[in-house]
Protein backbone atom coordinates (compact mmCIF):
# COMPACT_ATOMS: atom_id res chain seq x y z
CA UNK A 1 0.00 0.00 0.00
CA UNK A 2 1.41 3.39 -1.06
CA UNK A 3 0.79 6.05 1.58
CA UNK A 4 -0.75 9.27 0.30
CA UNK A 5 1.62 12.25 0.26
CA UNK A 6 0.94 14.90 2.88
CA UNK A 7 0.19 18.32 1.42
CA UNK A 8 0.27 21.74 3.06
CA UNK A 9 -3.28 22.43 4.43
CA UNK A 10 -5.09 25.40 2.96
CA UNK A 11 -7.02 26.42 6.08
CA UNK A 12 -5.36 24.39 8.80
CA UNK A 13 -6.64 21.30 10.60
CA UNK A 14 -9.15 21.24 13.42
CA UNK A 15 -7.89 21.20 17.00
CA UNK A 16 -9.54 17.80 17.43
CA UNK A 17 -7.36 16.39 14.65
CA UNK A 18 -4.24 18.16 15.91
CA UNK A 19 -4.71 16.78 19.45
CA UNK A 20 -4.24 13.25 18.12
CA UNK A 21 -0.59 14.19 17.47
CA UNK A 22 0.04 16.33 20.55
CA UNK A 23 0.32 13.45 23.00
CA UNK A 24 2.96 10.79 22.23
CA UNK A 25 2.76 7.16 23.18
CA UNK A 26 4.85 5.51 25.89
CA UNK A 27 8.27 4.97 24.38
CA UNK A 28 10.22 3.49 27.27
CA UNK A 29 7.65 2.02 29.68
CA UNK A 30 8.63 -1.60 30.09
CA UNK A 31 6.10 -4.34 29.48
CA UNK A 32 3.39 -1.79 28.58
CA UNK A 33 2.82 -3.73 25.37
CA UNK A 34 5.38 -6.48 25.89
CA UNK A 35 8.14 -4.37 24.34
CA UNK A 36 11.30 -3.26 26.13
CA UNK A 37 13.73 -0.61 24.86
CA UNK A 38 17.20 -2.16 25.35
CA UNK A 39 19.38 -1.33 22.37
CA UNK A 40 20.34 2.32 22.90
CA UNK A 41 21.39 4.62 25.78
CA UNK A 42 18.07 6.45 25.84
CA UNK A 43 15.47 6.68 28.58
CA UNK A 44 12.69 8.86 29.95
CA UNK A 45 14.41 12.05 31.15
CA UNK A 46 14.58 12.85 34.85
CA UNK A 47 11.39 14.62 36.11
CA UNK A 48 13.46 17.66 37.18
CA UNK A 49 14.88 17.90 33.64
CA UNK A 50 11.45 17.61 32.04
CA UNK A 51 9.93 20.28 34.27
CA UNK A 52 12.85 22.67 33.71
CA UNK A 53 12.80 22.09 29.96
CA UNK A 54 9.06 22.80 29.81
CA UNK A 55 9.48 26.05 31.73
CA UNK A 56 12.41 27.37 29.72
CA UNK A 57 11.25 26.29 26.27
CA UNK A 58 8.45 28.87 26.60
CA UNK A 59 11.10 31.51 27.31
CA UNK A 60 12.57 30.69 23.85
CA UNK A 61 15.98 32.03 24.80
CA UNK A 62 18.68 31.82 22.13
CA UNK A 63 22.31 31.16 23.13
CA UNK A 64 25.00 32.37 20.73
CA UNK A 65 28.70 32.03 21.46
CA UNK A 66 30.25 30.54 24.59
CA UNK A 67 30.07 31.83 28.13
CA UNK A 68 32.66 29.72 29.93
CA UNK A 69 35.32 32.45 29.81
CA UNK A 70 32.85 35.35 29.88
CA UNK A 71 32.96 37.50 33.02
CA UNK A 72 30.33 40.01 31.89
CA UNK A 73 26.86 40.29 33.39
CA UNK A 74 25.05 37.24 32.00
CA UNK A 75 21.32 36.58 32.11
CA UNK A 76 20.06 33.54 34.03
CA UNK A 77 20.28 30.90 31.28
CA UNK A 78 23.73 32.01 30.13
CA UNK A 79 24.93 32.02 33.73
CA UNK A 80 23.50 28.51 34.20
CA UNK A 81 25.37 27.26 31.11
CA UNK A 82 28.61 28.87 32.31
CA UNK A 83 28.25 27.27 35.75
CA UNK A 84 27.34 23.89 34.22
CA UNK A 85 30.52 23.91 32.10
CA UNK A 86 32.50 24.74 35.26
CA UNK A 87 30.84 21.82 37.07
CA UNK A 88 31.85 19.37 34.36
CA UNK A 89 35.34 20.86 34.23
CA UNK A 90 35.62 20.22 37.97
CA UNK A 91 34.36 16.64 37.53
CA UNK A 92 36.82 16.00 34.68
CA UNK A 93 39.92 17.59 36.22
CA UNK A 94 40.13 21.19 34.95
CA UNK A 95 37.65 23.77 36.24
CA UNK A 96 39.14 26.35 33.82
CA UNK A 97 37.91 24.55 30.68
CA UNK A 98 35.95 26.23 27.94
CA UNK A 99 32.90 24.71 26.28
CA UNK A 100 29.22 24.86 25.54
CA UNK A 101 26.03 22.80 25.40
CA UNK A 102 25.78 21.17 21.97
CA UNK A 103 23.28 19.15 19.95
CA UNK A 104 25.11 15.94 20.91
CA UNK A 105 28.20 13.81 20.51
CA UNK A 106 28.47 14.19 16.73
CA UNK A 107 28.74 17.97 17.01
CA UNK A 108 31.25 17.60 19.85
CA UNK A 109 33.41 15.20 17.82
CA UNK A 110 33.35 17.50 14.80
CA UNK A 111 34.38 20.38 17.07
CA UNK A 112 37.28 18.33 18.41
CA UNK A 113 38.64 17.47 14.96
CA UNK A 114 37.99 21.01 13.67
CA UNK A 115 39.89 22.64 16.52
CA UNK A 116 42.57 19.94 16.29
CA UNK A 117 43.25 20.84 12.66
CA UNK A 118 43.85 24.53 13.42
CA UNK A 119 45.66 23.86 16.70
CA UNK A 120 48.15 21.83 14.62
CA UNK A 121 48.58 24.57 12.04
CA UNK A 122 45.59 24.53 9.72
CA UNK A 123 46.94 22.60 6.72
CA UNK A 124 45.64 19.04 6.48
CA UNK A 125 48.06 17.35 4.06
CA UNK A 126 50.52 16.23 6.73
CA UNK A 127 48.02 15.63 9.57
CA UNK A 128 47.42 12.00 10.47
CA UNK A 129 44.20 11.21 12.32
CA UNK A 130 44.34 7.98 14.34
CA UNK A 131 41.29 6.06 15.55
CA UNK A 132 40.02 2.47 15.74
CA UNK A 133 37.41 0.45 13.87
CA UNK A 134 35.12 0.92 16.88
CA UNK A 135 35.34 4.74 16.78
CA UNK A 136 31.99 6.47 16.22
CA UNK A 137 31.16 7.33 12.59
CA UNK A 138 30.93 11.03 13.47
CA UNK A 139 34.74 11.13 13.32
CA UNK A 140 34.58 9.99 9.69
CA UNK A 141 32.01 12.72 9.09
CA UNK A 142 34.33 15.25 10.74
CA UNK A 143 37.26 14.18 8.55
CA UNK A 144 35.10 14.53 5.43
CA UNK A 145 33.96 18.03 6.41
CA UNK A 146 37.40 19.22 7.51
CA UNK A 147 39.25 17.56 4.62
CA UNK A 148 41.51 15.27 6.65
CA UNK A 149 42.41 12.45 4.28
CA UNK A 150 45.18 10.58 6.09
CA UNK A 151 43.08 8.45 8.46
CA UNK A 152 44.56 5.41 10.17
CA UNK A 153 42.65 2.69 12.02
CA UNK A 154 44.58 1.05 14.83
CA UNK A 155 43.33 -2.50 15.53
CA UNK A 156 41.75 -3.10 18.91
CA UNK A 157 43.24 -5.62 21.33
CA UNK A 158 41.61 -8.52 23.20
CA UNK A 159 40.05 -6.02 25.62
CA UNK A 160 38.39 -4.20 22.69
CA UNK A 161 40.42 -1.05 23.23
CA UNK A 162 43.00 0.64 21.01
CA UNK A 163 46.13 -1.51 20.87
CA UNK A 164 48.73 0.96 22.14
CA UNK A 165 51.67 -1.20 21.00
CA UNK A 166 50.36 -0.91 17.45
CA UNK A 167 49.72 2.80 18.05
CA UNK A 168 53.45 3.27 18.74
CA UNK A 169 54.39 1.37 15.57
CA UNK A 170 51.99 3.47 13.50
CA UNK A 171 53.33 6.77 14.87
CA UNK A 172 56.87 5.60 14.08
CA UNK A 173 55.81 4.73 10.53
CA UNK A 174 54.09 8.08 10.01
CA UNK A 175 57.11 10.02 11.32
CA UNK A 176 59.39 8.12 8.92
CA UNK A 177 56.92 9.02 6.15
CA UNK A 178 57.32 12.71 6.98
CA UNK A 179 54.22 13.36 9.05
CA UNK A 180 54.69 15.09 12.38
CA UNK A 181 51.19 16.22 13.36
CA UNK A 182 48.67 13.84 14.85
CA UNK A 183 45.05 13.97 15.95
CA UNK A 184 44.31 10.96 18.15
CA UNK A 185 40.71 10.01 18.90
CA UNK A 186 40.29 8.04 22.12
CA UNK A 187 36.92 6.71 23.24
CA UNK A 188 35.54 6.26 26.74
CA UNK A 189 32.57 3.98 26.24
CA UNK A 190 32.46 2.62 22.70
CA UNK A 191 28.90 2.52 21.34
CA UNK A 192 29.23 -1.09 20.18
CA UNK A 193 31.14 -2.69 23.05
CA UNK A 194 31.00 -0.37 26.06
CA UNK A 195 34.76 -0.73 26.42
CA UNK A 196 37.22 2.16 26.58
CA UNK A 197 40.66 3.12 25.34
CA UNK A 198 43.44 3.56 27.88
CA UNK A 199 43.81 7.34 28.15
CA UNK A 200 46.65 6.71 30.62
CA UNK A 201 48.67 4.77 28.00
CA UNK A 202 47.89 7.17 25.15
CA UNK A 203 48.85 10.16 27.30
CA UNK A 204 52.13 8.45 28.25
CA UNK A 205 52.91 7.70 24.58
CA UNK A 206 52.32 11.35 23.64
CA UNK A 207 54.60 12.47 26.46
CA UNK A 208 57.38 10.14 25.28
CA UNK A 209 57.21 11.28 21.64
CA UNK A 210 57.00 14.96 22.62
CA UNK A 211 60.32 14.60 24.46
CA UNK A 212 62.27 12.79 21.73
CA UNK A 213 60.70 13.94 18.43
CA UNK A 214 59.70 17.20 16.75
CA UNK A 215 56.02 16.22 16.66
CA UNK A 216 52.68 17.72 17.72
CA UNK A 217 49.60 15.94 19.06
CA UNK A 218 45.95 16.79 19.65
CA UNK A 219 44.14 14.21 21.80
CA UNK A 220 40.34 14.32 21.67
CA UNK A 221 38.21 12.04 23.87
CA UNK A 222 34.80 10.83 22.74
CA UNK A 223 33.09 10.25 26.08
CA UNK A 224 29.54 10.71 24.76
CA UNK A 225 28.44 7.62 26.70
CA UNK A 226 31.18 6.98 29.25
CA UNK A 227 31.59 10.59 30.37
CA UNK A 228 28.68 10.29 32.79
CA UNK A 229 29.50 6.73 33.83
CA UNK A 230 33.22 6.34 34.48
CA UNK A 231 33.74 9.32 36.84
CA UNK A 232 31.15 7.81 39.20
CA UNK A 233 32.22 4.15 38.91
CA UNK A 234 36.00 4.13 38.55
CA UNK A 235 38.79 5.44 40.74
CA UNK A 236 41.46 6.09 38.10
CA UNK A 237 42.08 9.50 36.54
CA UNK A 238 39.77 10.74 33.82
CA UNK A 239 39.77 13.19 30.93
CA UNK A 240 41.53 16.49 31.69
CA UNK A 241 43.40 14.94 34.60
CA UNK A 242 45.71 13.77 31.81
CA UNK A 243 47.89 16.62 30.56
CA UNK A 244 47.61 15.82 26.85
CA UNK A 245 43.82 15.60 26.61
CA UNK A 246 42.82 18.72 24.70
CA UNK A 247 39.07 18.27 24.24
CA UNK A 248 36.15 16.02 25.12
CA UNK A 249 32.53 15.42 24.22
CA UNK A 250 29.86 14.01 26.56
CA UNK A 251 26.10 13.55 26.15
CA UNK A 252 23.84 14.49 29.09
CA UNK A 253 20.87 13.29 27.00
CA UNK A 254 22.23 9.76 27.43
CA UNK A 255 23.49 8.94 30.93
CA UNK A 256 22.62 12.42 32.25
CA UNK A 257 18.85 11.84 31.82
CA UNK A 258 18.28 15.16 30.00
CA UNK A 259 15.77 15.62 27.12
CA UNK A 260 17.18 15.49 23.58
CA UNK A 261 19.20 17.23 22.51
CA UNK A 262 21.84 18.06 25.07
CA UNK A 263 25.49 17.27 24.44
CA UNK A 264 28.51 19.12 25.78
CA UNK A 265 31.83 20.01 24.15
CA UNK A 266 34.71 20.86 26.48
CA UNK A 267 38.27 21.94 25.70
CA UNK A 268 41.26 23.53 27.37
CA UNK A 269 40.94 27.27 27.96
CA UNK A 270 41.06 29.39 24.78
CA UNK A 271 41.35 26.47 22.34
CA UNK A 272 38.02 27.48 20.78
CA UNK A 273 39.80 30.63 19.63
CA UNK A 274 41.32 28.41 16.91
CA UNK A 275 37.96 28.41 15.10
CA UNK A 276 36.54 31.77 16.21
CA UNK A 277 34.56 33.75 13.63
CA UNK A 278 33.39 37.37 14.14
CA UNK A 279 29.64 38.01 14.29
CA UNK A 280 29.01 41.09 12.16
CA UNK A 281 25.77 42.04 13.88
CA UNK A 282 27.13 41.54 17.42
CA UNK A 283 30.50 43.29 17.60
CA UNK A 284 31.42 42.10 21.08
CA UNK A 285 30.71 38.39 20.41
CA UNK A 286 32.86 35.86 18.58
CA UNK A 287 31.22 32.66 17.40
CA UNK A 288 33.37 29.75 18.60
CA UNK A 289 30.77 27.01 18.10
CA UNK A 290 29.68 24.80 15.22
CA UNK A 291 25.94 25.50 15.11
CA UNK A 292 25.84 29.10 16.42
CA UNK A 293 22.28 29.59 17.78
CA UNK A 294 21.35 27.10 20.49
CA UNK A 295 18.40 26.51 22.80
CA UNK A 296 18.81 27.73 26.38
CA UNK A 297 16.34 25.12 27.66
CA UNK A 298 18.89 22.29 27.38
CA UNK A 299 21.48 24.19 29.43
CA UNK A 300 18.89 25.05 32.09
CA UNK A 301 17.73 21.41 32.31
CA UNK A 302 21.35 20.26 32.71
CA UNK A 303 22.00 22.78 35.48
CA UNK A 304 18.95 21.88 37.58
CA UNK A 305 19.22 18.09 37.12
CA UNK A 306 22.96 17.80 37.79
CA UNK A 307 22.75 20.06 40.82
CA UNK A 308 19.78 18.04 42.10
CA UNK A 309 21.47 14.65 41.66
CA UNK A 310 25.03 15.53 42.61
CA UNK A 311 27.79 12.92 42.58
CA UNK A 312 25.97 10.77 45.15
CA UNK A 313 22.78 10.75 43.06
CA UNK A 314 24.60 9.67 39.92
CA UNK A 315 26.44 6.94 41.83
CA UNK A 316 23.23 5.59 43.38
CA UNK A 317 21.49 5.39 40.00
CA UNK A 318 24.45 3.76 38.29
CA UNK A 319 24.87 1.16 41.02
CA UNK A 320 21.26 0.07 40.51
CA UNK A 321 21.72 -0.16 36.74
CA UNK A 322 24.96 -2.13 37.02
CA UNK A 323 23.30 -4.51 39.49
CA UNK A 324 20.55 -5.18 36.92
CA UNK A 325 23.14 -5.73 34.22
CA UNK A 326 24.90 -8.27 36.42
CA UNK A 327 21.59 -10.09 36.87
CA UNK A 328 21.21 -10.29 33.07
CA UNK A 329 24.81 -11.43 32.55
CA UNK A 330 24.74 -14.06 35.30
CA UNK A 331 21.58 -15.68 33.90
CA UNK A 332 22.81 -15.68 30.30
CA UNK A 333 26.19 -17.16 31.25
CA UNK A 334 24.75 -19.72 33.67
CA UNK A 335 22.63 -21.22 30.91
CA UNK A 336 25.28 -20.68 28.23
CA UNK A 337 22.88 -18.58 26.19
CA UNK A 338 25.48 -15.99 25.18
CA UNK A 339 29.08 -14.87 25.39
CA UNK A 340 29.80 -11.28 26.24
CA UNK A 341 32.05 -8.28 25.92
CA UNK A 342 31.65 -6.13 28.99
CA UNK A 343 33.32 -3.61 31.24
CA UNK A 344 32.09 -4.51 34.74
CA UNK A 345 31.95 -0.84 35.70
CA UNK A 346 29.35 0.11 33.11
CA UNK A 347 25.63 -0.44 32.60
CA UNK A 348 26.16 -1.71 29.05
CA UNK A 349 27.00 -5.16 27.65
CA UNK A 350 27.74 -6.47 24.16
CA UNK A 351 26.33 -9.96 23.55
CA UNK A 352 26.88 -12.74 21.02
CA UNK A 353 24.17 -15.40 21.26
CA UNK A 354 26.29 -18.45 20.58
CA UNK A 355 23.34 -20.69 21.47
CA UNK A 356 21.49 -19.52 18.31
CA UNK A 357 22.48 -20.38 14.72
CA UNK A 358 24.89 -17.67 13.47
CA UNK A 359 24.07 -15.68 16.61
CA UNK A 360 21.34 -13.82 14.74
CA UNK A 361 18.15 -13.02 16.64
CA UNK A 362 14.85 -13.31 14.78
CA UNK A 363 13.28 -10.07 13.62
CA UNK A 364 10.43 -10.25 16.17
CA UNK A 365 12.91 -10.19 19.06
CA UNK A 366 14.96 -7.39 17.49
CA UNK A 367 11.81 -5.25 17.19
CA UNK A 368 10.44 -6.22 20.60
CA UNK A 369 13.65 -5.08 22.33
CA UNK A 370 14.87 -2.42 19.83
CA UNK A 371 18.05 -4.38 19.12
CA UNK A 372 20.28 -4.06 16.06
CA UNK A 373 22.78 -6.75 15.17
CA UNK A 374 26.24 -5.88 13.85
CA UNK A 375 29.35 -7.85 13.00
CA UNK A 376 32.41 -7.63 15.21
CA UNK A 377 35.75 -9.37 14.89
CA UNK A 378 36.43 -11.46 17.99
CA UNK A 379 39.86 -13.15 17.79
CA UNK A 380 39.73 -14.62 14.27
CA UNK A 381 35.96 -14.81 13.87
CA UNK A 382 33.39 -12.29 12.67
CA UNK A 383 30.46 -12.58 15.08
CA UNK A 384 26.97 -11.10 15.08
CA UNK A 385 26.68 -9.05 18.26
CA UNK A 386 24.05 -6.96 20.02
CA UNK A 387 24.55 -4.06 22.40
CA UNK A 388 22.25 -3.88 25.43
CA UNK A 389 21.94 -0.80 27.64
CA UNK A 390 20.40 -1.08 31.08
CA UNK A 391 18.76 2.32 31.57
CA UNK A 392 16.49 3.57 34.40
CA UNK A 393 13.30 2.43 32.63
CA UNK A 394 14.52 -1.20 32.52
CA UNK A 395 13.17 -3.45 35.30
CA UNK A 396 14.13 -6.88 36.60
CA UNK A 397 10.83 -8.20 35.18
CA UNK A 398 11.75 -6.84 31.76
CA UNK A 399 15.16 -8.51 31.88
CA UNK A 400 13.56 -11.81 32.89
CA UNK A 401 11.15 -11.54 29.95
CA UNK A 402 14.12 -11.00 27.62
CA UNK A 403 15.94 -14.04 29.04
CA UNK A 404 12.80 -16.17 28.66
CA UNK A 405 12.48 -15.14 25.02
CA UNK A 406 16.07 -16.20 24.38
CA UNK A 407 15.36 -19.51 26.10
CA UNK A 408 12.45 -20.09 23.70
CA UNK A 409 14.83 -19.84 20.76
CA UNK A 410 17.17 -22.44 22.23
CA UNK A 411 14.57 -24.98 23.48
Amino acid sequence: MVEEKWSFPTNGLSMEKIKEYMVPGKNYDCLDNGRVFLGYPQTTPHPIAIETYKNYIQYNENHVGTFSNNDSDLNITRRMEKQFIEMLGDLYGDIEVDGYVTSGGTEGNIMGVWIGRYYLGGETDDICLIKTYLTHQSIDKACSLINIKNIVEIPYNHNFEMDTNLLIKEIDFQIKSGRKRFIIIATVGYTMTGTSDSIFEIDRIIQDYSKKEDVSFYLHVDAAIGGLVYPFCKKESFAFQYANVKSLTVDPHKMGYIPFSAGVFLCRRNLQDCVAIPIKYAKTVMDKTLVSSRSAAAAAACWTTFNYLGISGFKTRLNKLISLKEYLVENLLAEKLAVLISDPSTNMVCLHFNSIPEGLLPEWIEKKYTLDGFKLKCKEDMLVCYKVYIMPHVTKEAILQFINDIRLLVN
